[in-house]
């Protein structure tokens, strides 16, 4: 066993303090301790080295003015939290604007210890005699009383944290090679192995911890029309929502919106640096088939990257081609939407001095999904393409689209939903929004025919089930009808002035919301009536049975739906991080070239350069595209 304790000042109440920590140290058995006054990063660092070195478990414990932190125990290659792990979330914690933990503190080496401090090391001894600390078990010992924590590994921890090389070289990494993936029974787009995070049990006892996360709560929204709880996790971008007619099954659904929220930064991809794209050869997708900005966008003072040439150097990430498995370059922020947040010192490290990473295209979670595998992420990844896709590919064609009657759609949850947006004075509107990629695509319409303010709401749904994805639609745009209204006509007033003031997804829900555009958001009404199962023959069960209950199958199934619409070309983004694959979860990104891209803000909507788009728009009324009301 290696002790590495702190030199306190000779007191008799740190004479007593000793003797306690001896006794705590013994309780822990054969493993690397190291005890530090508060926390100090190189210390740590140097202990998990010990640790490696004597393949020994390492037990940090960090004193503070009245707690004692034993923990967490680690050991090299165990799936767990280090103190590192525990330190970063504690920050994060105590750094949001949102969150304030009862009782937690922050206290220097100069601050005096607690009289009662040797009694609380006592009693950590005495409890971890009678229960040891499991790997990746934190206890908390303090005048408030005792708690045991399990400590995830976290992106952010700068001790135990293996990044991926960041640098200029091109090495690509394996083909992909897919795995079979037996679908459950009910659902042929899901595994049959669900996370193990929908049970409610396993998801309080492995994420959800008000103090060290990874998800510090998660809360039940009181104004919502129906069930949401939202998980809070500090160090993510946003909270992520599960909505439901119950509760119950909400919480997991929002915590797995949170790791899908996660997945927006390159925490463990390997980063190309710098490289122009005529330097890449033929490693590199080029973007411009992802759609590109026009000069007049580009030009506009509220344009905000940079303008992409294959001569300018950027950032990659390694992607796959699904077809093939053949590893492909694709721009870093077109992979991770979320690039432009500074999260690795190792991408600082491997750039010029001075430099930071170029962003040439602004992006949205569009194409991102998540799965019990990469398999299911994908497949889910595909079909949120084909929705945006589809549906802005008909906003553009401006003809009207096929409209399944809402009380044909035999549904509990269809029904109720379509009572409440009714209640608030809307008439609800379910068109086809299938275009060419002959997958099921659902525009859920909300308008008011008296023009009343707010004049319409818009949402979509995709998915192998039809009447699951008008389901999601209608719990968008019944959220949207009953929101508190925090905008007024007059603000709409300068976007009408001036299409250039539609900025971001805010705008484009509000623009659509005024008497004014109400018929241009009416445009798809008025065409044939049909039923879900017209529009979509034995949907779910004809692909399911196509599939032979295996997700991969099924995912290339969907693929060929894409390349028979003229876009053969699927790229898989893996997003996932050391945090996903902790809880049992993939994360990927789809990249289709030539689908239409969901992007927000006039001077953002990328719609330069796509063909099929190219094409619809041929049958459209002239004249500048509107902004689209998708949310």
């Amino acid at each position: 066993m290696t002790i590495t304790q702190p030199s306190f000042e000779s007191t008799a109440l740190t004479h007593e303090l000793a003797t306690a920590l001896d006794r705590l140290v013994a309780a822990l058995g054969d493993v690397e301790v190291v005890v530090h006054r508060g926390f100090d990063l190189q210390t740590e660092r140097e202990a998990v080295a010990a640790a490696l070195g004597s393949g020994r478990p390492l037990v940090s414990m960090r004193i503070d003015a009245a707690e004692v932190l034993v923990g967490p125990r680690w050991r090299a290659g165990a799936p767990v939290g280090c103190a590192g792990c525990a330190e970063a979330r504690q920050r994060q914690v105590l750094a949001h604007p949102l969150e304030a933990h009862p009782g937690l503190r922050r206290t220097g080496p100069a601050t005096p210890l607690d009289p009662a401090l040797p009694d609380l090391v006592d009693g950590a001894a005495d409890v971890l005699a009678e229960r040891p600390l499991a790997d990746g078990e934190l206890l908390a010992v303090g005048v408030e009383g005792q708690r045991r924590h399990r400590i995830a590994r976290s992106n952010a921890c700068s001790v135990c944290r293996v990044l991926p090389a960041a640098s200029p070289d091109v090495e690509p990494p394996a083909p992909l090679a897919l795995r079979a993936v037996p679908a459950h029974p009910d659902d042929a787009s899901r595994g049959a192995e669900p996370t193990p995070l929908l049970d409610e049990r396993t998801l309080d006892e492995r994420v959800v911890d008000a103090r060290f996360g990874p998800v510090r709560r998660i809360l039940r929204e009181s104004n919502a029309p129906f069930a949401m709880s939202m998980a809070v996790v500090a160090g993510g971008p946003v909270m992520g929502h599960g909505r439901a007619l119950r509760f119950a099954g909400t919480r997991s659904v929002a915590v797995l919106e949170a790791y899908e929220r996660l997945a927006g930064f390159p925490y463990d991809a390997t980063v190309v640096t710098d490289r122009p794209m005529v330097d890449l050869g033929d490693h590199a997708l080029d973007p411009r088939r992802l759609g590109t900005y026009t000069a007049e966008q580009r030009a506009h003072p509220t344009h905000d990257v940079e303008h992409f040439t294959p001569d300018l150097p950027i950032d990659w990430v390694w992607g796959h081609e699904l077809a093939t498995g053949r590893p492909r370059l694709v721009p870093a922020d077109l992979a991770f939407y979320q690039y432009d947040y500074h999260h690795r010192h190792d991408l600082v490290a491997a750039r010029a001095p001075g430099r930071t990473p170029r962003r040439c295209f602004l992006e949205s979670s569009s194409g991102c999904a998540l799965g019990t595998s990469f398999e299911e992420a994908a497949l889910h990844a595909l079909f949120e393409v084909a929705e945006r896709d589809a549906f802005q590919v008909a906003w553009h064609r401006q003809r009207p689209l096929p409209a399944v009657p809402v009380d044909t759609i035999d549904d509990e949850s269809v029904r109720a939903l379509t009572r409440l947006v009714r209640s608030r004075g809307y008439d609800v509107h379910v068109l086809v929004a299938t275009q060419d990629v002959d997958l099921p695509v659902l525009w859920v319409l909300a308008i008011r025919e008296d023009g009343a303010f707010p004049a319409s709401f818009s949402s979509a749904g995709s998915g192998i089930d039809p009447v699951a994805a008008v389901v999601s639609g209608l719990r968008e745009v019944a959220q949207l009808v009953t929101m508190p209204i925090d905008w007024s006509p007059e603000t709409v007033a300068p976007m009408l002035e001036d299409r250039w003031q539609v900025l971001q997804l805010e705008d484009h829900v509000r623009y659509y919301s005024v008497a004014q555009t109400a018929p241009r958001a009416a445009v798809g009404l008025g065409g044939p009536t049909t039923t879900m199962a017209e529009a979509f023959p034995d949907w779910p069960a004809a692909i399911s049975r196509a599939a032979g209950g295996d997700v991969r199958g099924l995912l290339h199934l969907v693929a060929d739906r894409f390349a028979a619409a003229g876009c053969p070309d699927v790229v898989l983004v893996d997003q996932s991080s050391v945090e996903h694959h902790d809880q049992g979860i993939a994360a990927v990104r789809a990249l289709v070239p030539g689908t239409v891209p969901m992007c927000f803000g006039t001077a953002h909507q990328r719609l330069e350069g796509i063909p099929r788009l190219d094409a619809a728009l041929a049958e459209a009324p002239s004249g500048p595209l509107d902004p689209h009301p998708f949310p």
